[in-house]
């Protein structure tokens, strides 16, 4: 049975966030046991080609979701936050530059997987596979960075009256 997650946070605009942390954490589980394989050496070559492909469908189902999530921090919690510990430097700027290195790792992850791929080896799948690898290594931390550091900002630094706002915000499905 799978375990529940309990929520950290209290305040509704947050557990909004933590959900979808929730939610995108449980898909990426699905496409980063094809790159686990990958990595164990566990695939043939005609194995290789599907789960690439398999890999590269995954992650597309995963774009979405992961844009609607990101906008909404862009959109609404940035700004907020950037009011009262500013934009040139910090923590809101460090996570805006890893929504752009995540799109980076995924964007040529897909580029290069465009098209036949029937033709790559073992060690050319493995190579470009290792772009989803890095993908899912920076987009845990950063939930790890967001929950930690920005979420508890939330709580600490914006008034009631903003709290709230953010929450109607929010609410919004990112699927």
């Amino acid at each position: 049975m799978a375990e529940i997650k309990k929520f950290k946070f209290d305040l509704p605009a947050l557990r909004v966030l933590e959900n979808e942390h929730q939610y995108l954490s449980y898909l990426m589980d699905g496409w980063h046991t094809i790159v686990l394989a990958f990595q164990r050496d566990i695939y043939t070559v005609e194995e290789g080609h599907e789960a690439l492909q398999s890999l590269r469908k995954l992650i597309i189902d995963f774009i979405e979701p992961l844009k609607n999530h990101t906008d909404k921090e862009e959109t609404y919690l940035f700004p907020m936050l950037e009011k009262y510990v500013g934009s040139e430097q910090g923590p809101v700027t460090a996570t805006e530059e890893e929504h752009e290195e995540i799109d980076a790792y995924i964007g040529h992850f897909l580029h290069h997987t465009l098209g036949d791929v029937s033709h790559f080896t073992l060690e050319e799948m493995k190579k470009v596979v290792n772009d989803a690898a890095e993908a899912f290594e920076v987009i845990t931390v950063h939930f790890v960075k967001e929950e930690s550091i920005l979420f508890p900002m939330v709580d600490n630094v914006l008034g009631i009256e903003e709290q709230d706002e953010l929450y109607e915000k929010l609410y919004t499905p990112i699927i």
